[in-house]
């Protein structure tokens, strides 16, 4: 068993890699009276989401 510990620790940082990717670093939620209007979440890997609670704009995914 000892010809796929390579495979198993190369997955193991591939997850590990992906987790911190995937970690939220910050939240920006933009109000207008009293609703929210637009909220930004940035990921760990340079993900930028844009939501809109404006249902007819689409949600932006931009990456910085």
């Amino acid at each position: 068993m000892t010809q796929y510990e390579d495979k198993v620790q190369a997955q193991r940082e591939k997850l590990e890699q992906e987790k911190l990717d995937n970690q939220v670093t910050s939240i920006d939620c933009r109000y207008k009276n009293g609703k929210w209007t637009k909220m930004i979440t940035c990921y760990g890997n340079g993900k930028q989401v844009t939501e809109y609670n404006d249902k007819r704009k689409k949600d932006k995914i931009e990456w910085l």
